[in-house]
């Protein structure tokens, strides 16, 4: 008799601190609804009331991200007031441009120093775009190939078009596989992505018209909707139309590895980022590699 008491308070305890749980999270929820209507009224913008915006949604969102993707119909309307805030809070686009030019010229230097004192073999395989390249291990991934990798993260369609001398044109590539998802992530239209991607085309197509060209698809990630408004959207739009225009193209190829990342139902595959729910993980990796190596193996033989 006095075990069964037992076990029914401990079950009562464990009750109570799973409702007293919940509760919290409903309060720190509704404190952040709050928060962001308040923040819409607030009429003084400056540095301390960005920093303030930023620093609250930021903490918020890393402890729901999880959750957010399982539900997101629980967040629908701290999403929308977030968002509108965004835009209102929004930083100067010149200081991120700064920050982003000096460290971007600091990792072209660095590749250049590395080529300076190395030679590769002709007609490599080279991987060149922003962090999902810039962390892959293409090297062990394929070693059966010769692979060159010229990944930067954060590294937008300009940069690279502008760096395109150093990063592509010097190696005389057989095969190169382009991912970028910066300019959306940016906030720009996906026709302002794909017509970047359509100049850097067309710069590796003069120089080598033998070459093939990957393009990889932009892929989804549990942190799209705090990034910004439709980013999501338009990473799939994008896709879309990439891979309508390498339809167009000879030696354009383009590659689908958004779809594999995500279940049936729609949902995102979060086991495969690291805890920022941003970058893949190498489970995410192992899902890309065998997508890649069957296309590499089809265009060299």
């Amino acid at each position: 008799m006095l075990k069964i008491t037992r076990l029914i308070l401990k079950v009562l305890l464990f009750v109570g601190i799973s409702t007293f749980a919940q509760e919290k999270i409903n309060v720190d929820d509704i404190k952040f609804v709050e928060f962001l209507e308040d923040s819409l009224k607030n009429e003084l913008i400056n540095e301390k009331t960005r920093n303030v915006f930023f620093k609250t949604s930021r903490t918020y969102w890393k402890n729901r991200k999880l959750d957010y993707n399982l539900h997101p119909e629980k967040y629908e309307k701290a999403m929308s007031l977030f968002h509108k805030n965004q835009q209102k809070y929004k930083r100067s686009i010149h200081k991120v441009n700064t920050k982003r030019k000096n460290r971007i010229e600091n990792a072209v230097k660095n590749f250049q120093n590395f080529d300076d004192r190395n030679t590769f073999s002709k007609n490599s395989i080279l991987f060149v775009g922003s962090s999902s390249i810039a962390g892959w291990k293409t090297s062990i991934s394929f070693p059966e190939f010769s692979i060159i990798n010229r990944g930067i993260g954060g590294m937008n369609m300009h940069e690279i078009i502008n760096y395109y001398d150093t990063l592509i044109k010097k190696h005389t590539p057989s095969i190169v596989a382009i991912y970028c998802d910066i300019d959306v992530e940016q906030g720009k239209v996906p026709e302002e992505a794909v017509s970047a991607f359509k100049k850097l085309v067309n710069k590796i197509k003069s120089d080598f018209p033998k070459t093939h060209i990957l393009l990889l698809s932009m892929k989804p990630v549990m942190v799209d909707d705090f990034i910004g408004e439709n980013i999501r959207k338009n990473k799939m739009i994008t896709n879309t139309q990439l891979l309508d225009y390498s339809k167009k193209e000879k030696n354009v190829h383009f590659i689908d590895l958004a779809s594999p990342m995500l279940f049936s139902d729609g949902k995102l595959k979060t086991a495969v980022f690291i805890a920022d729910g941003m970058h893949l993980n190498e489970l995410g990796y192992s899902i890309w590699n065998p997508i890649i190596r069957n296309k590499l193996i089809e265009l060299t033989n």
